[in-house]
C-alpha cells in the first residue's frame, strides 16, 4: 500500500523511483553504492525494495538511532545479523558455523550477539571477513547496507569506515550499500583525503522529492488504492504544506485515510518530530548561534550581510565572516538548508520557528 508508514519492500508499493530503481539493480554487483537523498525521500524503501526484487542475499544495519558507545554499536550490528539468520533460513546453519569461529560471538537459536568488551568483542574487519568468507563457501554475493551512515561519528566512526576500506579492498564477494541524509558529512567520508574510504569508486543513486504534479498524483492514487474519498482542494492543501518529501506525504494519507487526522495535524506532529531532531543536532554545538540563525533563515533572512547584521545585533558584540560561513555550511553539511540558503524542507522551517 502506498500509504503504509513502514518502509516499503516490494515494487508495487513504491511510487514510482522507476529510474532510481533501474540503477540501484544494476549497480548490485559493483563494490560499493551509495544511496543519497534528504531526510524522508525514500532511500531505505528503494533500498529494500531493490534488494527484495533482485532476490540478492542481503544484510542490514539500521544505524539511524546512531551509537554513542560500542555497546550501541554492537548491539545494532547484532540486531542485524539476526535479522539476516533468521530471514534466510536455508542459508542460516552456514553461515552460523562461520560466526561461532569469531570470539565474542554467542549464538541461541537464531539470535545472534556480540561482546562489546575491548578484549572480548571481534574486529568489525573480522566480522566483514566472515561475510565474505560464507559468501564464498556458497558461491553467492551477499549486499551489506549500512544506513544512516553518517550517524556513527568521531573515533567509532572511523573505526567503522576503516574496516568499509578494508572489506572494499579485500571482500570480493561482498558489495557495500552506505546511505545516509546528511550529503555533506557522507561526502566528507568519502571524498576526503584524511578519510579512510577515501579514492574507493562507488555508483552513486540519489532520491529527490516528487515535483508538485508527482506529489499530487502519489496523494490521488493512494486514496483511490484504499477507497477513500479526499477533495482535489485538501490534496492541494497538503502538497503545498509538506512539498514533494513522500515521507510526510504518506504519513499524511495514513492518518487521513484513517480519519485520525488531516493536514493540521500532520503539520504538527511532523514540526515537533523535526524540532527533536533539529535539538539533537544542535546539542553538539554552539547552539544559542545556530538557534539564532536557524529561526532567521525561517523567518525568510538569507541575505549574508543581513544574517550578520542580525546575528550581532542578538549577541550585541561582532561577529566575524568566518563565523557565518561555518554555520551556514554546517547546515549545509547536514542538508538542513541549500546553497541558496533556503530549507530543504518546509517541515524543518516550522520547526526552527518553534527553536
Amino acid at each position: 500500500m502506498l500509504f503504509d508508514p513502514r518502509p516499503k519492500v516490494r515494487r508495487e508499493d513504491l511510487y514510482d523511483f522507476n529510474e532510481e530503481l533501474k540503477k540501484f539493480t544494476k549497480a548490485l554487483d559493483e563494490p560499493m553504492v551509495l544511496v543519497s537523498g534528504l531526510r524522508r525521500t525514500g532511500k531505505t524503501s528503494l533500498i529494500l525494495t531493490g534488494l527484495n526484487t533482485s532476490g540478492v542475499s542481503y544484510i542490514y544495519f539500521d544505524l539511524r538511532e546512531g551509537a554513542r558507545s560500542y555497546a550501541d554499536l554492537y548491539k545494532l550490528i547484532s540486531r542485524g545479523f539476526t535479522e539476516f539468520t533468521r530471514r534466510w533460513s536455508g542459508l542460516r546453519d552456514h553461515f552460523l558455523r562461520v560466526l561461532s569461529r569469531l570470539r565474542g560471538v554467542s549464538i541461541a537459536g537464531v539470535e545472534v550477539s556480540f561482546s562489546w568488551s575491548s578484549r572480548e568483542r571481534p574486529l568489525l574487519i573480522e566480522l566483514l571477513d566472515a561475510v565474505n568468507d560464507f559468501a564464498e563457501r556458497i558461491n553467492r554475493r551477499i549486499v551489506v547496507v549500512f544506513d544512516e551512515m553518517q550517524s556513527i561519528r568521531g573515533a567509532m566512526g572511523t573505526v567503522l569506515q576503516s574496516a568499509l576500506a578494508h572489506s572494499y579492498d579485500f571482500n570480493k564477494s561482498v558489495t557495500l550499500i552506505l546511505a545516509g541524509s546528511e550529503m555533506g558529512v557522507l561526502y566528507s567520508i568519502l571524498q576526503n583525503p584524511g578519510s579512510p574510504l577515501y579514492g574507493r569508486a562507488y555508483v552513486e543513486v540519489r532520491t529527490r522529492k516528487l515535483s508538485y504534479s508527482e506529489a499530487i498524483d502519489f496523494l490521488t492514487k493512494g486514496f483511490a488504492e484504499i477507497n477513500v474519498h479526499v477533495s482535489r482542494n485538501e490534496i492541494e492543501d497538503a502538497v503545498r504544506e509538506l512539498d514533494g518529501i513522500i515521507g510526510w506525504l504518506t504519513y499524511y494519507g495514513y492518518l487521513r485515510s484513517r480519519s485520525i487526522g488531516g493536514v493540521e495535524q500532520v503539520v504538527r506532529e511532523a514540526t515537533a518530530l523535526a524540532k527533536k531532531e533539529l535539538e539533537s543536532f544542535l546539542a553538539t554545538r554552539v547552539s544559542s548561534r545556530y538557534r539564532a540563525m536557524l529561526k532567521l533563515l525561517a523567518q525568510g533572512v538569507k541575505e549574508w550581510g543581513e544574517l550578520k547584521k542580525e546575528l550581532e545585533r542578538l549577541e550585541k558584540k561582532e561577529i566575524s565572516d568566518r563565523v557565518i560561513h561555518d554555520i551556514l555550511k554546517e547546515l549545509r553539511r547536514h542538508s538542513i538548508v541549500n546553497e541558496n540558503n533556503e530549507f530543504t524542507d518546509p517541515i524543518y522551517r516550522r520547526a526552527s520557528l518553534e527553536l
